[in-house]
């Protein structure tokens, strides 16, 4: 039985592998960028996790099919601090990140996130 990669199906309009076309996109926020990211995971039997946060792209990745990903972290530059690699989150899509204009209000602190009452 022989199996294949759905990226490597050829796209028959272009001729070109999945792959080969995600391969071509480019990354379109750059490093150092602060972003929003917000997700949430259930892992079942009651356990699950929100997410909100204003975090850094610090990484440009891709996934096994080339799609650009990015990995953020809560520190702009992460050279120099120990551990850093323990605070890297890794295969965010640009879909799932906003980016966020850091105002000289923000970098004090106003209009930071809130926690929202349910």
């Amino acid at each position: 039985m022989n199996f294949i990669m759905i990226h490597n199906l050829v796209n028959p309009e272009t001729g070109k592998t999945h792959k080969e076309e995600n391969l071509e996109r480019r990354h379109n926020i750059p490093l150092g960028t602060l972003v929003e990211v917000k997700f949430d995971n259930w892992f079942g039997d009651g356990a699950c996790w929100k997410v909100h946060a204003r975090l850094w792209v610090v990484a440009h990745t891709r996934d096994c099919d080339g799609t650009p990903l990015y990995s953020v972290s809560r520190w702009r530059d992460i050279t120099g601090h120990a551990r850093a690699s323990y605070h890297i989150y890794h295969g965010f899509s640009e879909k799932s990140l906003t980016v966020v204009n850091v105002t000289d209000e923000l970098a004090l602190g106003y209009g930071a996130l809130q926690w929202e009452d349910e």
